[in-house]
């Protein structure tokens, strides 16, 4: 009987240690739920951006600067007097520093 319990405990023991529903795999969901929670944040913060902006270009409170800004960005306007730098020429000044 004591060989059986003993065992019975070293199982019950494996298997809340390394088992399917032990500590190890509750550590590791306990990871994944971070990072989900850091995914969650990070799209948080892009949906508020983008709103922040939809609400800029809304015709109640249309900003100049950002409608110039879009259509620029758009349509590749440049006003006389304007330097334009490539995103080429940008990355590789970037890079130098």
């Amino acid at each position: 009987m004591p060989a059986l319990i003993l065992c019975w405990a070293a199982v019950f023991i494996y298997n809340a240690a390394a088992g399917d529903s032990g500590f190890g795999a509750l550590a590791a969901l306990k990871e994944e739920v971070d990072a989900k929670a850091a995914d969650v944040d990070a799209v948080r913060a892009r949906r508020i951006e983008l709103e922040r902006r939809a609400d800029q270009l809304s015709s109640r409170s249309l900003d100049p600067d950002l409608a110039d800004e879009r259509i620029r960005a758009i349509l590749g306007y440049v006003r006389e007097g304007d330097v334009v730098i490539s995103q080429q020429e940008l990355e590789r000044a970037l890079e130098a520093q």
